[in-house]
């Protein structure tokens, strides 16, 4: 059996040099082209570590609240040159004055925008003088400006209006090899802020230029925004500080009137009331009954300025911490029948009916008199003004085993539930009040509530506007009867 067998011809092409390099040259390929891939990789993440860097310097620059706005202008646009590629960077900030602020590496020009060259030749661009196309520019949409310092076009349109900033366009081309400036708008919040203006190498700024800048404007938006923000608020705050100390400095001086007046009225009304007195119990003679009348308004109309007085003085001593209370055995029966005595007249002049079933017997108590005595003639004489022809009040005295209580409840105009809150603060009166009676001080209750309070007591009030109200007071019989 025979065996067919092709032997083919040896090729030794396979093993020599030439073979070996072709093998080798698509691993080659492929190795240059990763190596090109990781360092663009490694440019890419260099870029990453740069913005964070400086977005880091930012954050803590942010975070120091002592730095002023234009100071932090100043230290964001150093941080920014110090960690970037960009030979000057700005940052100009405007405040709630609108001064701008212009600031590289620390260098700064303040409002008047007049050119000023530091000593160590870095110049401070005045972005803020007026040209033409940069006018238009801050009030535009647009966010970004780029300035050509070879664009002779530009040049000779600009001179014409201002030539320092010729000048220094001239000195920044030559000195810090520059082309031209990119200015990018700062905002926070929708609020124009400032700008950031950035001396670039070539006229036409590298894409990876452009994203670093907008980059970093809007932290040091933001942070400019916060600082501006601050600083409003402190503004804010001096000029209240400043009215308050005006409107303490006045209210002060009127105290000192109010005090003093009230010494000097005292002393000729004390005398007025204490002669009309003496001819109303006849020591000076029998009178007529119109006469006795009329001096009867007289007095009452006397003793009502005696408690204004008194209210008026108090309200000085509240002021200057000499409101003292002092107190002595007071009884309060009486204190109340006196005070509604002074009134009957008028009453029955005014068709309105006084109701009081005085107590049989009654505690002595532990009060200041003279001061609890204005307070129950205060609500006694609101009852009174206050209620309509034909109206009633009813005076109520007593004592529980608990609490000893006073009050007065009138069937009067009443107090408007939206101003009830209001009703007891210094000088203020409802507004049905104020109409009904225009001569009304506003201190009465004020001073009741005062009074009342500063013994240990509480205040009673009831209102329903149209139907009447109840004013009065209640202590704890425990605390001030006299065993």
């Amino acid at each position: 059996m025979a065996i067919s067998q092709t032997i083919e011809p040896k090729n030794d092409t396979a093993n020599s040099p030439t073979a070996e390099v072709a093998q080798h040259s698509p691993l080659r390929s492929e190795l240059k082209r990763i190596a090109q891939a990781m360092y663009t990789q490694n440019l890419t993440l260099g870029e990453k570590v740069r913005t964070l860097t400086i977005l880091r310097a930012i954050d803590l620059l942010i975070l120091e609240s002592t730095r002023d706005l234009k100071q932090l202008s100043a230290d964001i646009s150093k941080a920014i040159t110090d960690a970037s590629p960009f030979t000057l960077v700005g940052v100009l900030s405007i405040n709630f004055h609108n001064d701008i602020y212009l600031n590289f590496q620390g260098w700064s020009l303040g409002g008047d925008m007049t050119p000023k060259i530091p000593k160590s030749g870095i110049l401070p661009l005045l972005v803020g003088l007026k040209l033409p196309l940069e006018s238009r520019w801050i009030g535009s949409e647009s966010r970004a400006l780029i300035v050509d310092f070879e664009d002779q076009k530009y040049i000779d349109k600009i001179s014409r209006d201002n030539t320092d900033i010729i000048r220094i366009f001239d000195i920044l081309h030559k000195e810090f090899n520059l082309r031209s400036l990119y200015m990018t708008k700062l905002r926070a919040r929708g609020r124009l802020t400032g700008l950031m203006v950035v001396g670039l190498e070539d006229s036409i700024p590298h894409l990876d230029d452009i994203e670093l800048i907008e980059r970093l404007s809007e932290p040091t938006g933001i942070a400019l925004y916060n600082r501006l923000l601050f600083e409003e608020n402190q503004s804010v705050l001096r000029q209240l500080q400043q009215t308050n100390d005006k409107l303490q400095e006045i209210d002060e001086a009127k105290d000192e009137f109010i005090s003093m007046a009230s010494h000097q009225l005292r002393t000729p009304l004390t005398s007025m009331k204490g002669y009309v007195s003496m001819v109303l119990e006849g020591d000076t003679g029998p009178i007529t009954d119109p006469q006795r009348s009329m001096l009867q308004q007289a007095f009452n109309s006397s003793q009502r300025m005696v408690y204004l007085i008194a209210d008026l003085l108090n309200v000085s001593r509240l002021r200057t911490g000499k409101f003292l209370i002092s107190n002595k055995v007071t009884d309060l029966a009486m204190v109340v029948e006196s005070e509604l005595s002074q009134l009957e007249e008028t009453a029955v002049a005014r068709d309105v009916r006084f109701f009081y079933d005085k107590p049989d017997s009654f505690p002595k108590v532990l009060l200041d008199e003279t001061k609890i005595r204005q307070v129950v003639m205060n609500f006694l004489d609101n009852a009174l003004y206050y209620t309509p022809r034909g109206g009633r009040v009813l005076v109520e005295l007593k004592a529980t085993d608990n609490y000893i209580e006073y009050q007065v409840t009138d069937t009067g105009l009443g107090v408007p539930k939206s101003e009830q809150h209001n009703l007891f603060s210094k000088f203020y009166r409802a507004q049905n009040a104020r109409k009904m009676r225009p001569d009304g001080t506003g201190l009465g209750l004020y001073m009741a509530r005062k009074v009342i309070v500063a013994q240990g007591g509480t205040i009673i009030f009831h209102s329903v506007e149209g139907e009447g109200s109840t004013f009065g007071f209640r202590f704890p019989r425990n605390k001030i009867e006299i065993i």
